[in-house]
């Protein structure tokens, strides 16, 4: 999973000469901290060539609210902002050109580590991961390559749709990584405690890079995952998903929690601790439920109840799986699976409950099975389904 690198065509490197857009363009991109080493350079060698702030600034036209992000950003990054204010602008131009020049101070130190200028990041269609500095990484689940921190150094090797961090390295404060999975993808993590994590579509998992000597584990997770819990007794393993709160030391379980659906654990192997964190549950004593178990998070109560845990776990390898399911509850599994979305005009299709397993289906193929079953007819505009009635077929399936 190759973190993708975009490059912008760069200035001609056969002069440093620049014209007003070029130089007002690189000025802009390194207050954004968006430049490159060759940028760097360019920026060094057209401020050397000005005696005169005021020459820079009517030259450029620059406004005074960019003249303070310019300083600002340098203040930021070499923090000598109160040894500096003594002397006068041209000294601190002096002191900037040196500063982006010759690499003196953590600015030019971590902006030499970047090569790449960022694309805008869809987080509806793409794997993205949110950094320890929160810049956004698109993830190439095509490729292969490592993950780097704002310090230049390695936490992680991709490949394909699994990430994986690097092990073994405890942490005196945590920094947290998120990464989002969109519809119709799905992706692997093993964190650096050395858990296995299978993200399903539609899904977002915040984790640290490395855990801390003292103290629980703890990530937070919003829609679908399968964890395989790496144990460790002196510290235990939690996730928060929508109200719900689990607790192992090591085990394998599953974890649903997508907005306005059923929040469930399903415990695989090993043993989970339960809570309800709602407000109408948070009174109550965490459940302990077994493998084979189903704990739900009901209206001020967790419901434990045996299952099938195959029914559960058909989505890691891209299955989808109804048992006596209602079509309402099916849609959004759909909807994830395939990047879609559906607009159901029939009402009476929603209580309908089906069984039956998809994998390699197309949405067709998977629309005309539905069809065939129950009798409807639909139609597909880009990305979007409508269903709705043929004849009086849906009727006598009431």
């Amino acid at each position: 999973m190759l973190l993708r690198r975009y490059f912008f065509k760069p200035i001609n490197k056969e002069s440093f000469c620049m014209n007003k857009k070029q130089a007002r363009d690189l000025f802009n991109k390194y207050v954004n901290n968006e430049c490159t080493p060759k940028e760097i350079e360019l920026l060094n060698n057209f401020l050397d060539s000005f005696q005169d702030r005021n020459e820079l600034w009517s030259d450029l036209d620059f406004n005074e609210e960019l003249q303070k992000k310019i300083w600002s950003k340098i203040q930021l990054r070499t923090n000598i902002g109160k040894r500096t204010k003594k002397y006068p602008f041209m000294s601190l131009l002096r002191y900037a050109a040196i500063f982006i020049g010759i690499g003196i101070g953590i600015f030019v130190w971590a902006e030499l580590k970047k090569t790449e200028r960022p694309e805008p990041v869809s987080w509806d269609n793409e794997v993205v991961l949110k950094m320890g500095d929160n810049s956004l990484k698109k993830v190439n689940t095509s490729g292969k390559g490592v993950l780097v921190n704002t310090e230049g150094k390695v936490i992680a090797s991709q490949e394909g749709d699994l990430i994986v961090y690097e092990q073994g390295s405890m942490a005196e404060t945590l920094v947290y990584n998120e990464v989002h999975v969109p519809r119709g993808e799905t992706i692997r993590l093993v964190l650096s405690d050395g858990t296995s994590v299978h993200l399903n579509s539609g899904t977002s998992l915040r984790f640290p890079i490395n855990f801390t000597r003292e103290g629980e584990r703890k990530v937070f997770l919003k829609g679908e995952a399968y964890f395989e819990v790496a144990k460790n007794a002196a510290h235990p393993f939690s996730v928060t998903a929508g109200d719900m709160g689990i607790r192992v030391l090591g085990t394998h379980f599953n974890v649903s929690s997508y907005k306005y659906s059923e929040e469930y654990v399903v415990l695989v192997e090993g043993s989970v601790e339960v809570q309800d964190y709602s407000a109408n549950g948070s009174g109550n004593a965490p459940k302990t439920i077994k493998p084979g178990e189903k704990a739900s998070l009901l209206s001020g109560s967790i419901d434990v109840k045996d299952v099938d845990v195959e029914d559960y776990l058909g989505w890691r390898d891209g299955s989808l799986i109804f048992n006596n399911e209602t079509f309402a509850d099916i849609i959004p599994k759909i909807e994830r699976r395939y990047n879609v979305n559906i607009e159901n005009n029939l009402s009476s299709l929603e209580t309908v409950r089906f069984n039956g397993k998809f994998k390699e289906e197309s949405i067709v193929d998977l629309l005309d099975t539905f069809k065939e079953s129950v009798g409807f007819d639909y139609q597909i505009i880009e990305d979007k389904i409508i269903i709705k009635t043929n004849d009086k077929s849906m009727e006598n399936n009431k």
